[in-house]
């Protein structure tokens, strides 16, 4: 009896660990088919890999905001936990930082709302570092996207002051979009917490896409200083594939 009990434990893990992968496999296919079927990724060719939720996309892109659509589209796929972009690689030689740095206070220095901000960069090997205040949050996304479509931009850190508010008008901001009489509803429960401008976010969504939307909303928020993510992704008992 006892041997017997040891092999169907054995069958068991095996079939649990088969499980597992089989899981991952779907999942690796649904996040090709949104890879291939969004237009800013169409017409990429990478090899991608998923263990226990966690994709891992290698090949080539054309930029950082390639690279973010990537990660964006893995991140539409429900089950998807996080996706590591370290195998992504660009296809450009990337130019000295004083050049990048160039470029970029240029395209900074054409848009008239963006000028105006007091805005400091730093260039090292490709990764950009922006310090000093802008008029709004809002701004925050135009200026990694504009970053991210300079050649020899790796990864944008962003080090910028928005002008100060008091939590109250935070806490509405923050109401307006995750509030649950809010139409239409954000995806998921939200549920945040102000204090001297430090946002929390808890609660649980329902995938990966949804919890950066809620981080990045949080960051276009005038007077927030910091976004503590305490977010769960909603777990999946099984993947369906999704069909071309």
């Amino acid at each position: 009896m006892r041997a017997c009990g040891s092999v169907l434990a054995i069958v068991v893990a095996a079939l649990a660990a088969r499980a597992g992968t089989l899981e991952d496999m779907d999942l690796r296919r649904n996040v090709e088919l949104a890879i291939r079927g969004s237009v800013p990724t169409a017409n990429l060719h990478l090899k991608v890999e998923v263990k226990d939720g966690i994709v891992v996309p290698e090949g080539i892109v054309h930029d950082l905001l390639q690279a973010d659509a990537v990660v964006e589209s893995a991140g539409t796929i429900k089950g998807v936990r996080s996706v590591d972009r370290s195998r992504l690689r660009f296809d450009y030689d990337t130019p000295p930082d004083e050049a990048i740095a160039g470029r970029i206070i240029r395209t900074i220095a054409e848009v008239q709302h963006l000028a105006t901000s007091s805005i400091r960069l730093d260039v090292q090997k490709g990764v950009v570092t922006l310090e000093g205040e802008i008029a709004r949050a809002a701004y925050r996304g135009e200026l990694r996207r504009m970053c991210g479509s300079v050649e020899g931009v790796v990864e944008v850190v962003d080090r910028l002051l928005s002008p100060e508010a008091p939590d109250a008008s935070i806490r509405r901001s923050l109401d307006g979009v995750f509030g649950k009489r809010v139409q239409p509803r954000f995806a998921g429960s939200v549920e945040t917490q102000v204090d001297h401008g430090a946002v929390v976010l808890s609660g649980r969504v329902p995938r990966l896409r949804d919890r950066d939307l809620a981080i990045r909303t949080a960051w276009s928020i005038d007077g927030v200083r910091i976004v503590v993510d305490d977010l769960s992704i909603e777990a999946v008992s099984h993947v369906n594939v999704v069909r071309p």
